[in-house]
């Protein structure tokens, strides 16, 4: 993983998030060429731990998009560098994603609706889930599709966390 990944993983494990690094997508009949997504998880409603784990630890940005107390799937792409906007969150991506996450079955064909928003809600056999497209970039997009957060932020959310947790973080600074 490139420093912006490596941002954005901590960034989302310190929201609740469990994760997938990247998540390999291979080729089918609509898919000519093996890709990856950068980062792929899932986030339960009832998540906590004792150590930065707990509602008022959640980033206010991130929260202002999604609702915390529904399943949640995220799609991560980071870019550190040049990007074509066209070729971020693709359907055929995003199909063989929402697929992957399991919330119900062949949630793929959803794909039109998760396309236009940042989050979606769907409703299954009397569940609602959500999913999000989260875009980490410090050079700003210009499509509204997806929520932006830049690396900066990323890495402020980070360091105020360790800081407010330091005598429990500082102890497991190795993993960090």
């Amino acid at each position: 993983m490139n420093y912006g990944e490596t941002n954005a993983y901590w960034y989302l494990r310190l929201n609740g998030f469990f994760l997938i690094n990247n998540f390999v997508i291979h080729r089918t009949d609509e898919i000519v060429h093996s890709s990856d997504i950068d980062i792929l998880g899932i986030r339960l409603p009832y998540v906590f731990e004792e150590v930065g784990g707990q509602p008022n630890d959640w980033d206010e940005s991130l929260l202002q998009t999604l609702n915390p107390n529904l399943m949640t799937g995220v799609i991560c792409e980071v870019k550190t560098g040049e990007f074509d906007e066209d070729l971020l969150f693709r359907k055929e991506h995003l199909q063989y994603c929402l697929d992957r996450f399991g919330f119900m079955p062949q949630l793929s064909k959803n794909t039109d609706q998760i396309n236009k928003n940042k989050n979606t809600v769907i409703v299954y056999d009397g569940q609602e889930f959500q999913i999000l497209k989260l875009f980490v970039s410090n050079k700003k997009a210009n499509r509204q599709d997806f929520l932006q957060l830049r690396i900066n932020h990323l890495r402020t959310f980070i360091k105020n966390r360790i800081k407010k947790y330091s005598d429990n973080k500082w102890q497991d600074r190795l993993f960090f």
